[in-house]
């Protein structure tokens, strides 16, 4: 498809820059605006599964990547007194750790980093309206300019402004029941490159390698919908409250929430978008249909998802016709992935009675077990056919 005006991708996270690689690849000019002043370093960890592995490799970005990897080892689950009782080593039958571990920050810089030459990046910079006309999406700025564009793509995530401005009306939230918190406290000389969980009370805490001289902590607790509609003092006091009595991992986190800088706090739940697309404005990302960070599949979606948006818009006549076969070919793989999580499977995931939390430890113990893992543990082979079998992809070249 020719276009006369350029193509506005909102967000530079993840998805706004990969979807630009291949746009630029196909000749389009590319202005992408970032609220934040710059990219954010580090972050939660991000495990790209799949599909988005099959992606990176397409993209020629899989070595950069893998010189990034956190080389998390694995992941050990402790009771609440500290103690290890299962340990699920990298690669291991229901582990945690995905061969393509990276700090999502790194991934950024990456993906920054394949663009940035070939792409206007504008920092500090956001949508403040859209007016869809005869010539094009009319896009006001905070800056007090305006500009038209052929194609406005929301890539801006989960809390998405520009989704809000053309699709408010198809936009829903599948609430799951539980709230989560992630940030960095102090690397311990006993971080040892093992990821480090506990479960109990309603909380799972996750310990991971992060940059240098940090961990990465991720928490997620059962609580009602409201709770992270107060302020950030009494986001943190919320959590502090939360992890109290949570054990030996809980107790290290709560000792060290005072001093912690970058602090996210918010509930887990899943955008659902009647349709991806009005006019000339599309989704992609979380903006559309984030998964929660509770599946691992987030960034998968996202590299899929600017493959397969990209590849449409080259190829198709109009943009009602790339905008259509971009939702057609990518919901199916959305909705299975959004469905592996229930409010009733996180509860099951967050057992908050002491039978509960029992139980989990002796499925845990089993699932880790030398025989289990002698029997379901995936091989290079297996692995490789599951990459292939993720996804089957349509060829743009």
């Amino acid at each position: 498809m020719k276009l006369k005006n350029k193509i506005l991708i909102c967000g530079g996270g993840i998805a706004g820059p990969a979807c630009a690689h291949w746009l630029q690849k196909y000749g389009y000019s590319i202005v992408i605006v970032e609220k934040a002043s710059g990219l954010r370093d580090g972050g939660q960890n991000v495990d790209i599964k799949g599909a988005g592995q099959y992606v990176l490799h397409k993209m020629g970005l899989a070595e950069d990547v893998e010189a990034k990897n956190t080389r998390e080892r694995g992941v050990k689950f402790q009771d609440t007194s500290g103690r290890v009782f299962a340990t699920f080593p990298r690669g291991a039958f229901a582990g945690l750790t995905e061969d393509v571990e990276i700090l999502r920050g790194d991934l950024a810089h990456i993906l920054h980093s394949s663009v940035k030459d070939v792409c206007e990046y504008r920092f500090g910079t956001y949508v403040t309206a859209l007016l869809d006309t005869a010539e094009g999406m009319v896009a006001s700025f905070n800056t007090g300019e305006e500009e038209v564009f052929d194609v406005v793509i929301a890539a801006d995530g989960l809390g998405s402004s520009t989704r809000a401005m053309v699709l408010a009306e198809e936009t829903s939230f599948r609430y799951l029941g539980a709230h989560m918190a992630f940030f960095d406290i102090p690397r311990r000389s006993g971080d040892d490159g093992w990821a480090m969980s506990s479960l109990g009370g309603g909380m799972a805490v996750f310990l991971r390698p992060g940059k240098s001289g940090h961990t990465t902590v991720l928490t997620t607790f059962l609580a009602e919908e409201t709770l992270h509609r107060g302020t950030p003092a009494e986001q943190r006091s919320a959590l502090a409250e939360a992890l109290t009595g949570r054990g030996a991992l809980a107790d290290r986190v709560r000792s060290e929430l005072a001093s912690v800088s970058d602090f996210y706090f918010g509930p887990m739940s899943q955008v659902n978008v009647a349709r991806w697309w009005k006019g000339r404005a599309v989704l992609l990302g979380d903006a559309g249909y984030c998964p929660t960070p509770f599946t691992g599949k987030g960034t998968a979606l996202a590299l899929v998802g600017a493959y397969l948006l990209a590849g449409e818009i080259k190829r198709s006549a109009t943009l009602i016709q790339a905008f259509a076969n971009y939702e057609q070919l990518l919901r199916p793989y959305v909705e299975a992935s959004q469905n592996q999580l229930s409010a009733r499977s996180i509860r099951m995931m967050h057992p908050s009675s002491p039978g509960g939390a029992w139980i989990t430890r002796q499925a845990l113990k089993v699932l880790a077990s030398r025989p289990v893992q002698f029997l379901f543990r995936p091989t290079p082979d297996k692995r490789k056919k599951a990459i292939a079998e993720d996804f089957v992809f349509p060829d743009y070249t």
